[in-house]
């Protein structure tokens, strides 16, 4: 056979037609619009949050380099700095402490460091800039406020630096300042010039500093790669090159760092993105489909003068392509658009402060074009393979209805009745029936698990987590969920609640005691870590757990009888008794937190006698809960291997052996006057505002916080279920209104023999109704199943939520669906209604 180039006649018959189906070509683009918008948001969304809070955690790191080197000597330092695989590097050497008694709970750590350290570890200058002289520093803003010293260059400060060997006290001129979040990073820092350790530290051997622990005189070295792929690899190929053996550090901020150790993360917005395109290869799959049946005979005569099935295959894919090509930039720009609108509230749903970093990443768009592109290919590649194999005979003899086999004739003694003339004709076509109903049906499942999910939050369950009162004052310095912070651990005293129970109103006062207390490893706790130990490649931290003198940690809590009602409700052994509890020889214990994620098992069980610490007295155990139980009275933090064990508060309050601290108040609960809430609230703002340490929250801080939660849930998902509803409908009046256009000889027909206008209307709705029956069915049943267990695995692993599943989203999108039904019906009817039956009729079979 001859090859001959018609590439330009196929595209110019692919544009024709295009031009021929505006209608269709509208529709199309709608879905790969909404389809490109979805997964342009959802990947804007989750690189943004990912840059984010890789930014939050830079900031805590003290850095934006991919790794470090410490402890440095300058032979070393020279060393590891000349490697050809730094792309660049900063350098930071080690002065000492600020020691003035202002800094007692509140670390500052002084060293001298280069501009490109300043660039990439986040001191972007209010003013000013690094010191040259020996008399100047670098401080930030909280550090001068603790100093009351003003925000102005070239001011004096007095400062004593601790370099090891000696204090030295000195007047400095502040050669510029910068802001710092003093409860971001684990230390604040200070900047000296290098005249200052030329003066004073240069002599310090740098290798006597690291063997003693003060560590004066050491450089650092942070380093940037080409890219963040494989750090630690190339870190420690830069020790080997070097021959060095140094302590090193990557940056866990990275994604290439973190994201591989927890891969849960990119689940959700994996799942969004198949929904998205399901929901999109649905509506788009099913027009192409329809205009295929519809353009079968065109198809068939192309055929007949010789175009070849590849040929047939190419015209729709030109379509398909060029139409995602126009949409494409539509659905790029708003999808992104309305990720950079979400991300400040998917943001706020973390405890986690951290500053939002929209991202550019060209990945974003990319991402999306690339997940776009393939579902309009999958949905167009198949119409376009049912276009090639129709043969010109059938083709001309096509009606746009598959016979599917022999069908039986219907005997009736009273004629065709129009219901079922209306339900017959629904399955005449099942493929579109099936791809209509699918469409529908998953907008109404994913509604309503959404709903499900939102409506089981649990405002009380939420509540109890953090609060069992009506304000609580909490010693931050202890209640961390991103860890230790600096600051005065005895600010809240209990001076400080007996203040707060003179308030005018406050009824009573529940406080929280709390140690940190060494366990011996004994018999039973080695009976549970042993068979773990014996495993395949163990846990380094078990195995010295285990090791001779091997010690757990344990969370030990000193409860107020305020907190007793709050114990009852995580019991998994036991039974807990008030009385007996107050009598202060039973002790309460949770569940050990083992290594292996979701991993929890209690060493001891009620009957067992255990001693915790110096105290020297013993406890028979009463109870054992869940391992996070009476989580509003903790520090909201756990100790692998170790577990949290509650007393009376007064068992805490005890003295113990000379030179041991009294335990930490954790938080003071007040239980209050209804009348005088707002009075009490301003009278306690007025006691915790005075310091950094403390603060305080009231019930309806909480449920505020609950309300925005449930706000941003309702607007990310919501918004999602109204864009697959959206394709959903799409692809219903696309299929309802190319139904009836490809059917106007029949119907012409029935109406030359008989059948009136009004009974062709009602037949029309009658389909309708039965497409929307028939979708009821679908989600009452299957629909309901996939809810039911959809909405229960979620609302099982998150905290806050008691599964309830409800019926109303399933009653809801009924009248809306008959609503849609109705109204396309109507419109499809009067688009029939345009031709009279002689001009129907008249048309080519």
């Amino acid at each position: 056979m001859i090859s001959t180039n018609n590439r330009k006649t196929i595209t110019a018959l692919a544009k024709k037609s295009l031009k021929a189906n505006r209608a269709r070509n509208f529709t199309i683009i709608c879905a790969i619009v909404l389809t490109t918008l979805l997964i342009t948001a959802v990947f804007t969304l989750a690189l943004s949050i990912n840059q984010s809070m890789q930014r939050a955690q830079m900031q805590t790191t003290g850095s934006d380099y991919h790794g470090s080197f410490k402890y440095l000597n300058p032979a070393e330092l020279e060393k590891l700095k000349n490697h050809p695989s730094i792309k660049s590097y900063g350098v930071f050497l080690k002065v000492g402490d600020i020691s003035t008694s202002l800094f007692k709970n509140n670390r500052v750590e002084v060293l001298r460091i280069d501009e490109n350290f300043a660039k990439h570890g986040f001191i972007n200058f209010i003013a000013g800039g690094l010191p040259s002289q020996e008399n100047e520093i670098v401080l930030n803003t909280w550090v001068l406020d603790l100093l009351g010293a003003k925000y102005e260059l070239g001011q004096t400060v007095k400062l004593d630096i601790d370099t090891g060997e000696k204090v030295i006290s000195q007047d400095f001129k502040l050669s510029g300042y910068y802001e710092a979040d003093q409860n971001l990073a684990m230390s604040g820092l200070a900047f000296v010039s290098e005249a200052f350790t030329q003066k004073n530290i240069s002599h310090t051997d740098p290798d006597i500093s690291e063997a003693t622990g003060s560590y004066v005189n050491t450089a650092g070295l942070g380093v940037m790669f080409n890219n963040s792929y494989n750090i630690e690899k190339k870190v420690q190929k830069i020790l080997t090159d070097t021959d060095l053996d140094v302590p090193y550090g990557v940056n866990p901020a990275y994604t290439s760092v973190s994201l591989s150790e927890n891969l849960m993360n990119i689940v959700p917005y994996g799942i969004v993105i198949l929904i998205t395109m399901l929901s999109g290869y649905l509506l788009i799959y099913n027009i192409f489909f329809i205009s295929v049946v519809r353009d079968v005979k065109f198809y068939g005569l192309l055929k007949t003068i010789g175009t070849t099935p590849r040929q047939l295959k190419k015209i729709i894919s030109i379509q398909a392509r060029s139409l995602y090509l126009f949409a494409l930039p539509f659905g790029l720009g708003l999808g992104y658009l309305l990720g950079l609108l979400l991300l400040p509230m998917a943001t706020s749903i973390s405890s986690i402060s951290t500053d939002n970093v929209y991202s550019v990443s060209p990945w974003i768009f990319i991402g999306a074009a690339a997940f776009s592109y393939i579902t309009v290919w999958i949905a167009a590649s198949k119409p376009g393979r049912m276009a090639s194999r129709t043969s010109p005979v059938e083709a001309v003899k096509f009606a746009g209805v598959s016979n599917g086999g022999k069908r039986k004739a219907k005997k009736t003694k009273h004629g065709a009745k129009l219901h079922n003339m209306a339900f017959s004709n629904l399955f005449r076509s099942k493929k579109k029936l099936i791809l209509m109903l699918s469409s529908l049906s998953l907008s109404i499942i994913l509604f309503s698990t959404i709903f499900t999910v939102i409506s089981s939050l649990d405002v009380n369950k939420y509540l109890g987590a953090f609060i069992s009162g009506d304000f609580v004052v909490q010693n931050e310095v202890l209640v961390s969920i991103t860890g230790p912070r600096d600051g005065d651990p005895y600010k809240l005293s209990e001076e400080f609640a007996n203040n707060l129970s003179k308030i005018d109103g406050v009824e009573s006062v529940d406080k929280v005691y709390h140690r940190y207390v060494p366990y011996p490893v004994d018999d039973a706790i080695r009976a549970i870590l042993e068979p773990l130990a014996a495993a395949v490649d163990p846990h380094p931290y078990l195995l010295s757990t285990l090791d001779k003198g091997g010690m757990i940690y344990i969370h030990l809590y000193g409860l107020d009888p305020g907190w007793y009602d709050l114990v009852d409700k995580d019991i998994i052994e036991g039974e807990f008794n008030r009385q007996k509890f107050a009598s202060g020889k039973y002790a309460v214990i949770a569940e050990a937190m083992f290594i292996e994620e979701d991993s929890y098992r209690t060493y001891y069980h009620p009957g067992d006698t255990i001693t915790f610490g110096k105290s020297g007295k013993s406890y028979e155990v009463m109870a054992v809960l869940k391992y996070d139980a009476v989580y509003a009275a903790t520090t909201k933090s756990f100790s692998m291997l170790g577990y949290n064990a509650f007393l009376p508060a007064l068992e805490l309050q005890k003295e113990l052996p000379k030179g041991t601290d009294p335990a930490n108040i954790v938080s003071a609960t007040l239980h209050v006057d209804p009348d005088k809430m707002d009075l009490i609230e301003q009278a306690a703002k007025a006691l915790t505002d005075s310091t950094n340490e403390l603060s305080l929250k009231s019930r309806e801080d909480y449920k505020e916080e609950l309300g925005g939660f449930i706000r941003i849930f309702q607007t990310v998902g919501y918004g999602l279920s109204l864009v697959i509803a959206l394709i959903g409908v799409l692809n219903y009046i696309n299929t309802v209104l190319t139904g009836v256009v490809s059917r106007r000889n029949e119907f012409a027909m029935l109406e030359s023999i008989g059948m009136t206008k009004k009974q062709l209307k009602r037949m029309l709705i009658l389909e309708g109704l039965y497409t929307v029956l028939l979708t009821v069915l679908i989600t009452s049943t299957l629909g309901v199943f996939l809810t039911y267990n959809l909405s229960k695995s979620i609302t099982e692993n998150m905290a806050f939520m008691v599964f309830q599943m409800s019926w109303l989203p399933f009653i809801l999108t009924v009248p809306v669906l008959l609503t849609i039904a109705y109204s396309v019906t109507l419109k499809a009817y009067k688009t029939l209604c345009q031709a009279s039956i002689v001009e129907r009729l008249r048309e080519t079979e």
